[in-house]
């Protein structure tokens, strides 16, 4: 029985690759992307039931906890929803020579681009939600103070886009909401009103898809 229940789970998988599709992801950075501190951000993919799939992109600083100052229990507020979606941990570690493998990250990674950024992913041909999840430390107005906010300032930012079976048009990727001030949980927010420079982080966030499917690594 088990033989078997492995069996059929290496066949999903393999139909999974088989289906899975290149796609296009570009992220336009906004007027408020270079002020200040530069953002940091992920993209992931989950199922229409919200469930998470893999992670697409990751800034190498949010993945790997490397904050300067901060205490030992990291900084969940800075990729809340993105952080309870992976179960990534948010704890500082001394992570500096260790390899995207080893701290389990099946993504693109790099230092946040100073410019926006345009990278590739494979992602299931099967419908799926691309998320996309931006913050900047000390990103404060009147309303996010340094004393209810800490050294966040305003929440993070959620864009997302549905994708359908057999999408071939380009996607917006929609603004949705924003993670917890604090990180205590991965919910979206739609209490946005006190939002101000962190609304222009980011100009623009677009999927396009390729003619042909491919093979994920």
């Amino acid at each position: 029985m088990k033989k078997s229940i492995a069996l059929f789970a290496l066949l999903a998988t393999v139909l999974g690759q088989l289906s899975a599709r290149e796609v296009k992801i570009s992220v336009g950075a906004g007027e408020s992307w270079k002020d200040g501190h530069i953002p940091q951000f992920a993209v992931w993919l989950e199922d229409t039931e919200g469930n998470y799939l893999k992670t697409l992109y990751i800034t190498k600083k949010a993945s790997r906890k490397s904050w300067i100052f901060c205490p030992k229990a990291g900084r969940p507020e800075s990729l809340p929803v993105w952080y309870h979606a992976s179960k990534h941990e948010t704890a500082k570690i001394k992570a500096k020579n260790k390899s995207d493998n080893d701290l389990q990250i099946d993504a693109v990674t790099s230092a946040t681009p100073k410019g926006g950024i345009t990278f590739t992913a494979s992602i299931t041909d099967e419908p799926c939600v691309v998320k996309a999840e931006f913050n900047k430390s000390f990103d404060y107005n009147e309303f996010y103070t340094k004393e209810n906010s800490t050294d966040n300032g305003q929440p993070s930012l959620i864009y997302a886009a549905v994708v359908q079976n057999g999408e071939t048009q380009e996607l917006k990727l929609e603004f949705a909401g924003t993670g917890s001030i604090d990180g205590s949980d991965g919910e979206i927010h739609t209490n946005t009103e006190n939002l101000t420079t962190a609304k222009n982080i980011v100009k623009i966030a677009t999927l396009t898809f390729s003619e042909e499917k491919t093979k994920t690594e």
